[in-house]
């Protein structure tokens, strides 16, 4: 894995050499393919299985039961920066994956791993409904949606803008100002 992992974050997807990534681990041609059919099924083993699990690892302990709805999206958030600054190699696999154009490929790799965050977003937004948190006219997919391009907007900030240090609230400054249109809309309080 660990020689997978390099050749990925060395070459992209794209470029990545199954027989250089067998040569560079000292395993048998046969052995990789026992585990994986192909590129693809290694990538997709990659990014959900290591950096998904990763990633996950930096919320698991949470407790978003007794958190409000923006603090649970801020946590998150802030949980994805932290994996970027400790897995650098991983991270940049994650953000490769998250500019693939093919989305038939995305689809593919995803595959029920897309779905499961979906519902876990949807049902976080219909309990905020049922407590009286989230207003009961959102539309649960649209705030779904925003909440995902918000993510992703975020993430090519951070990718953009290296300098700023979680440790300084640069970042949590801009996150803060997303997460304030989100809460509080563009409607004046006048």
């Amino acid at each position: 894995m660990e020689a997978a992992v390099d050749e990925f974050f060395e070459n992209g997807y794209e470029k990545m050499s199954i027989a250089k990534m067998i040569n560079k681990a000292r395993i048998p041609r046969g052995s990789f393919y026992q585990y994986f059919e192909d590129k693809q099924d290694l990538y997709t083993f990659i990014i959900i299985n290591i950096v998904g699990s990763k990633k996950h690892s930096y919320f698991e302990n949470s407790n978003f039961d007794k958190m409000k709805f923006l603090d649970i999206i801020k946590e998150l958030f802030v949980s994805g920066v932290n994996f970027y600054k400790d897995e650098p190699k991983l991270a940049s696999i994650a953000t490769e994956f998250l500019n693939i154009k093919d989305l038939e490929l995305k689809r593919n790799i995803l595959g029920d791993s897309q779905k499961i965050g979906h519902e876990f977003f949807k049902n976080l937004i219909e309990n905020r409904k049922s407590r009286g948190e989230i207003s009961e006219d959102i539309d649960t997919e649209m705030l779904i949606y925003f909440i995902n391009t918000i993510n992703s907007s975020f993430v090519e900030y951070f990718i953009e803008h290296k300098n700023l240090k979680i440790e300084n609230n640069d970042l949590l400054i801009y996150l803060d100002k997303m997460l304030f249109l989100l809460n509080n809309g563009l409607q004046s309080n006048k």
